[in-house]
């Protein structure tokens, strides 16, 4: 089966629903692996054909070849001069820092600014409030002068005609005295002036210091800033590769684990096959040596079958004589074709019976679908299990009750034996013999499916009265 679906490339999603996870996996690796076979083929095919010339005026790309022959490849940090990848991460960390800094000192200086316009704002304005105040006093003094001239003018004038001597000089005085206090108002004025530019040289000696003090600050703390965030990218980066590195160390222990178990499940399904093979060829030697009279179940049933055809022919074990090597399509079409084959093929070879008793196997069920048996095994405990014929392949699947949920694993039989699907496996040459050994050892490699308590019937007539006609001294098994 697995060989025709190989050679197809097409799995029916009616046979991939009754594959278990493992033999689902084995089929999908099956089938890329002979993808990449036929790639290959193809490969090698297109390699052998003679190339055609390329067209003229089309456009290619050639590559710099070096020193071998092929396409020239630069790794960076391998070429000669080339910084190592740990300087190159760590001159990342410093202009990344650098920026940073340079980014938030821009910030303050910003910041600074702003304090440093708004104070000589303020500076400003108090000295224009200043110079306003000195104007207001300069003209009230003045006009205060100009009052106490008039007044006195005005008394001189009065006294004009008693002293005409008198009054020339009084006049000459006052005028004299109002000079006096304009050239007072004068200096005052000058006076103001000077220290009104005193002042604003102040202002601007003062404006300049606070930039520069303010330049002086920010760049500090921009080397300062740009040092601690180079320590902290360098402390990232180095927690950020030893977590990796501890990642990697658990993934890579992870993988040995997984390695060693897959080792030891594969050493162990060696020693099985072996085991098994032994114990066949014992049972071999012993079926045909003449002093053993009684047949073998498998031997029972080859003659059982070659009488049905009507042959005379010797019964033997080979696979070229093998009755399933008949005409058979790939897969059955209708439930009358399973119960066909299970009457001209596996009835003669015992399927479905306890070689013990030569009844029919309590686990051993007829044609009933995936939830039929799933509903029988509901609320069994682990380890629970039957064995149903399947009406999608030529074959038989195992129902498994596992912790949680069921599992279904197919039967191939088209190589006149009994194993389970895929390739590598254990082959028994009866039905009773793979129920059995699995009864002792579990069916997948990473699995625990060991078949513990078979499941019996629930109904009369038993769901395999229609392959199995049993005598009327026979009895059923129950649940």
């Amino acid at each position: 089966m697995l060989q025709q679906i190989l050679k197809s490339m097409y799995v029916d999603p009616e046979i991939l629903a009754e594959l278990s996870e493992e033999q689902k996996q084995l089929l999908f690796f099956k089938m890329r692996e002979e993808q990449v076979r036929r790639y290959k083929e193809w490969e090698g095919k297109e390699d052998k054909k003679p190339k055609k010339p390329p067209k003229p005026g089309k456009r290619r790309i050639q590559f710099l070849k070096g020193k071998d022959g092929e396409p020239w490849t630069w790794v960076m940090g391998e070429g000669e001069g080339d910084a190592s990848i740990e300087e190159i991460m760590d001159r990342e960390d410093q202009l990344k820092a650098q920026r940073l800094a340079e980014k938030e000192a821009e910030e303050l200086k910003r910041k600074n600014e702003e304090l440093i316009r708004a104070k000589l704002q303020a500076e400003k304005q108090k000295l224009e409030q200043e110079k306003q105040r000195l104007a207001e006093e300069a003209r009230r003094k003045e006009a205060q002068l100009a009052e106490e001239a008039r007044r006195k003018e005005a008394q001189l004038a009065e006294e004009a005609k008693r002293r005409e001597a008198e009054a020339h000089a009084s006049r000459k005085e006052a005028k004299m005295a109002a000079e006096r206090a304009r050239k007072v108002w004068a200096e005052q004025e000058r006076q103001s002036k000077e220290l009104e530019k005193k002042k604003e040289a102040e202002l601007k000696r003062k404006e300049q210091m606070e930039r520069r003090r303010s330049f002086e600050e920010v760049h500090k703390k921009a080397e300062q800033r740009a040092k601690e965030l180079y320590m902290s990218l360098k402390e990232a980066r180095t927690v950020a590769i030893q977590e990796a590195e501890k990642e990697q160390e658990r993934k890579e222990r992870e993988w040995r684990e997984q390695l060693q178990k897959q080792k030891e499940a594969d050493k162990r399904r060696s020693m099985l096959a072996r085991n098994a093979r032994e114990e066949f060829r014992r049972s071999v030697q012993l079926a045909m040596s003449p002093t053993h009279k009684k047949p073998s179940v498998y031997d029972v049933a080859t003659q059982l079958k070659k009488q049905s055809l009507g042959g005379t022919a010797q019964a033997t074990t080979s696979k070229t004589s093998s009755p399933t090597a008949a005409n058979l399509p790939a897969r059955p079409t209708s439930r009358q074709e399973v119960i066909r084959w299970f009457h001209d093929f596996e009835q003669p070879r015992q399927a479905g019976m306890d070689a013990r008793t030569h009844q029919v196997a309590t686990w051993f069920h007829g044609i009933i679908s995936r939830q039929e048996a799933e509903s029988l095994l509901e609320g069994r405990p682990v380890g629970s299990f039957l064995v149903r014929v399947s009406e999608r392949v030529w074959g038989y699947t195992i129902t498994y009750r596992a912790n949680g949920r069921f599992k279904h694993f197919l039967i191939d039989t088209s190589d006149n034996t009994y194993q389970f699907f895929g390739t590598n496996q254990l082959s028994h040459q009866s039905l009773y013999d793979l129920v059995n050994f699995h009864m002792k050892e579990p069916i997948s490699s990473t699995g625990s499916e060991v078949l513990k308590t078979p499941c019996g019937q629930k109904k009369e007539p038993p769901d395999y009265s229609e392959l199995i006609r049993e005598p009327q001294n026979s009895t059923t098994t129950w649940l």
